[in-house]
C-alpha cells in the first residue's frame, strides 16, 4: 500500500505557467499545486536536486512565481518541486487562493 507524504493538501487542477532553472527554461503546465509544492507537466526536465523557479498562471493577470528544488524527475511527463520554505504572508496569501480555487470547481 503507497503511504501518502504529501505534507499539504493538493489541488489538483491544471494551470499554465513555466520554469526556469540552470538546465534551461520552458512553458508547461501545471499539474497539480499545494503550498509545499508543485507538479511541472512538461517535456523538457531538470536534474533531480536542481534549483527552479515556477511561475503559476491562476487566471486574468494573477500568476505567482515560486522558488524550489526539484526533488524528482518522470522523463517525458514532468517533475515535482519542493517550494523553498514561504513567509508567514506568502503562505497565508497562497493558502487562501488555494482554497478559494478549490471550492470554485
Amino acid at each position: 500500500m503507497n503511504q501518502e507524504r504529501r505534507q499539504h493538501q493538493r489541488l489538483a487542477r491544471p494551470f499554465d505557467g513555466n520554469w526556469q532553472g540552470a538546465s534551461g527554461a520552458n512553458k508547461c503546465r501545471i499539474g497539480d499545486l499545494s503550498l509545499g509544492g508543485c507538479f511541472v507537466e512538461t517535456l523538457a526536465s531538470p536534474s533531480a536536486g536542481e534549483q527552479t523557479r515556477v511561475t503559476i498562471n491562476f487566471g486574468g493577470d494573477i500568476s505567482m512565481t515560486f522558488a524550489g528544488t526539484v526533488i524528482y524527475v518522470e522523463p517525458r511527463i514532468g517533475f515535482a518541486v519542493k517550494f523553498h520554505e514561504l513567509d508567514a504572508q506568502a503562505s497565508e496569501q497562497i493558502g487562501q487562493m488555494l482554497e478559494a480555487l478549490a471550492t470554485k470547481r
